[in-house]
């Protein structure tokens, strides 16, 4: 990479605010678009199975394309990419903000996933590259905390916009924010030079992308909606396109993911929780919302406070966990992440709208612990579980699983609520109370047997006894 550039201390300043916009919209649009995705359903009158590609579409687009933006921001082409992010991720949100069909909306959110992808795979990456050495972690924490902050205040902020303007006001708050930070970036950021243009796995990358998408809709569609025509195409074009994947990745040079590494039984254990994990956390993050307005008759505002308990027990949790998890290894805290999730799943299968709201407030309380507690030890842990020569990679398959989790978790339970209440089709405002609770109930006790299967695999895998 060369030596560093000299910054002042204005400089650096710029960076670290460059920085924590860039992960604050990245943690922002992760969760704030949920809280009003139950105002949404109503205006489009959609179901369930529609409902849930508004946040799976962001998420899998995030996912496919931030190890090709990861590439091309390490290089050489840093501020390009980040400055496109913003802008891209700008523009989209306003015409995501002015859609009139379910149709646009979704095609615009694609469009705002591949800016967050430049902003998820740049933002962080100018820590290492333009940041002092002695500065560098201090960077990396500007930009976990711009992302926790944006992620804690999201349900809060979708809310009050949601219930006292419109939801259209959620992606309409992103546009200034967005286009400040392109400004910062453009002052703050060197200009790009000794762009790479080295071989990288285009190929590998789109296979691996449309894999997802036909796969993720074939999950979500097949429960709801049964043996379909489409169902079964993308079934089978998942099953070609997976397969063409796999065999071209173990030819080529330079993999977009490195197969070798699912050899080790460790790795694949950690990695399998980790998807669990997070795909648990989103799924009950989509259908709570849905909860709380049809169950409970709450408003957005009020939807939103609650989900901002997660929020905050998050917060409180991760800033102790790290310090402690480097003494005494990630793998007690991982084990108690998921125990925690286990009880939080179980509380979720039982709740109803006859129980005492603290009931709802324990379960969200536990559920926002979790990642508190094991949001950082279980990516770590998968890191730590990956060959020294082979931490790079490891590291971008970090990134990926993060957001393939998240639509994984969206689209399975919402597939899972569609098939337990039977209600494919059907816009969710006007599902009945107790249709909507098999849907719920059905989906929480899927997931808390996932929890359990998360808990076990962590349990079996002890990184001090395979060293030893």
């Amino acid at each position: 990479m060369g030596e560093k550039p000299s910054f002042g201390y204005r400089g650096h300043l710029m960076l670290l605010v460059t920085i924590a916009l860039g992960m604050f919209l990245d943690g922002l649009d992760g969760t704030i678009v949920n809280v009003a995705l139950p105002d949404i359903s109503e205006s489009f009158a959609i179901d369930s199975s529609m409902s849930s590609w508004i946040v799976t579409i962001y998420f899998l687009v995030l996912a496919g394309l931030v190890l090709i933006f990861g590439k091309l921001c390490d290089s050489g082409a840093i501020k390009s990419i980040l400055v496109a992010g913003f802008v891209t991720f700008s523009l989209a949100s306003l015409a995501c903000g002015l859609s009139n069909s379910i149709g646009l909306l979704l095609a615009f959110r694609a469009v705002q996933g591949i800016g967050a992808s430049m902003l998820a795979a740049s933002s962080i990456m100018l820590s290492v590259r333009f940041l002092p050495t002695n500065m560098t972690s201090f960077g990396l924490g500007v930009g976990l905390l711009g992302s926790s902050i944006g992620a804690a205040i999201g349900p809060a902020l979708g809310g009050i916009l949601a219930e006292t303007i419109s939801w259209h006001w959620i992606f309409f708050i992103n546009v200034p924010v967005g286009l400040v930070a392109a400004l910062v970036a453009m002052k703050a950021i060197p200009k790009d030079t000794g762009f790479d243009r080295s071989e990288f796995d285009y190929k590998g990358s789109v296979m691996l992308f449309l894999s997802l998408v036909t796969g993720l809709y074939a999950l979500e569609s097949f429960p709801s909606h049964g043996i379909t025509t489409i169902t079964v195409v993308s079934l089978v074009l998942f099953v070609i396109l997976f397969s063409a994947f796999v065999l071209y990745e173990r030819r080529v040079s330079l993999p977009v993911l490195k197969l070798s590494l699912f050899r080790g039984r460790s790795f694949v254990a950690v990695t399998v929780s980790f998807l669990i994990m997070n795909a648990c956390y989103m799924g009950c993050l989509y259908l709570l919302p849905y909860f709380m307005r049809v169950e409970l008759g709450f408003d957005t505002i009020r939807c939103g406070l609650f989900l901002l308990i997660m929020a905050v027990m998050t917060l409180i949790f991760c800033l102790k966990i790290g310090k402690m998890a480097d003494i005494r290894g990630n793998r007690p805290f991982v084990i108690a992440g998921f125990a925690v999730l286990v009880v939080a799943m179980a509380i979720f299968c039982i709740i109803s709208a006859e129980m005492p709201v603290w009931v709802l407030v324990i379960g969200l309380v536990l559920l926002g612990t979790v990642w508190g507690v094991a949001g950082g030890p279980i990516g770590s842990r998968l890191i730590d579980n990956v060959p020294p020569e082979e931490r790079g990679s490891g590291s971008s398959m970090l990134s990926f699983f993060i957001y393939f989790g998240s639509a994984l978790g969206t689209a399975l339970f919402a597939g899972l609520f569609g098939f337990g209440s039977a209600s494919a089709g059907q816009p969710i405002a006007d599902l009945d109370q107790a249709v909507f609770m098999d849907g719920f109930t059905f989906a929480m006790m899927f997931g808390a047997v996932l929890a359990v299967v998360g808990l076990t695999l962590s349990c079996a895998i002890n990184e001090r006894r395979l060293q030893a």
